[in-house]
């Protein structure tokens, strides 16, 4: 699935200016913590849902081109550097197009809805958990509100995961459930003229369990604006199954650590 506003999860309604273009490249870092070498398919990282049995490195790439003044169109895909085997280590193929059907004048806020199409991937790469290998489907709701120096974003998203049911996901045999459902939410605070923090917090249901069941997350970013087509960011980004487990790195859990650039031209 597809990442938006790297390094966040969360996206914004904003859009690509229209006939511009915009390349993110970035570098993100998985583990799991608590019991051992326990498996991330219990415990995903939601933004980049791996499911495989270890921790994964991988570069995550969208390419995103503005078609019109509020509307814009992605691709994005994941190379991964491990873990490796007997499969393609290009997956989690996603095609989308934002549209920002409302907002404010003043630009104080605005809305947007972004339906979405992953590309399925191979029955070896379901297994290995890198990726589904049937095509997926999705659609993000998305509210954003500007203040002088604060933004705050939300998402609520449907996704509908397809599988090979001949094939295990990931590590275990374990399936994913008939939807994921997430609620999201993410502020920015402009520190200083080319700093920003960010605060991004979610909770997803159903990930791959034979049981109901959610996955929180709380993320820490900071985004570098180097100049007005360059930003670096960075974040950590620690999911557990409820948000006690995440705050307090107790019990099991999972992290990412991302870094990379956006570049707009």
């Amino acid at each position: 699935m597809c990442s938006a506003f790297e390094p966040l999860n969360t996206d914004d309604a904003g859009t690509v200016a229209k006939n511009t273009n915009q390349i993110e490249q970035y570098y993100f870092k998985t583990a799991s913590h608590g019991s051992g070498s326990a498996a991330t398919v219990d415990i995903i990282t939601p933004g980049e849902e791996y499911f495989g049995g270890s921790g994964a490195s991988a570069f995550p790439f969208t390419y995103t081109r503005g078609i019109a003044e509020n509307i814009e169109m992605s691709f994005g895909t994941t190379y991964y550097a491990a873990p490796r085997g007997n499969y393609s280590p290009i997956s989690n193929k996603v095609l989308a197009l934002k549209w920002r059907f409302a907002e404010d004048e003043d630009g104080k806020w605005a809305v947007a809805i972004k339906p979405s199409i992953t590309l399925p991937g191979s029955p070896q790469q379901q297994v290995a958990g890198l990726d589904l290998a049937l095509p997926n489907y999705g659609l993000n709701l998305i509210g954003s509100r500007y203040w002088d120096s604060v933004e705050v974003h939300i998402n609520a998203m449907y996704t509908k995961p397809l599988y090979n049911t001949n094939y295990a996901i990931g590590a275990a045999p374990q399936k994913t459930g008939p939807i994921f459902c997430s609620f999201q939410l993410h502020a920015v605070w402009r520190v200083m003229e080319k700093l920003r923090l960010a605060l991004d917090m979610g909770i997803t249901t159903n990930p791959p369990s034979t049981e109901q069941y959610l996955t929180n997350y709380a993320l820490l970013a900071a985004i570098f604006s180097m100049n007005e087509g360059l930003d670096i960011g960075l974040s950590y980004m620690r999911s557990a199954a409820n948000m006690g487990l995440v705050l307090g790195n107790t019990g099991m859990n999972a992290s990412r650590t991302e870094i990379g650039f956006t570049w707009r031209f």
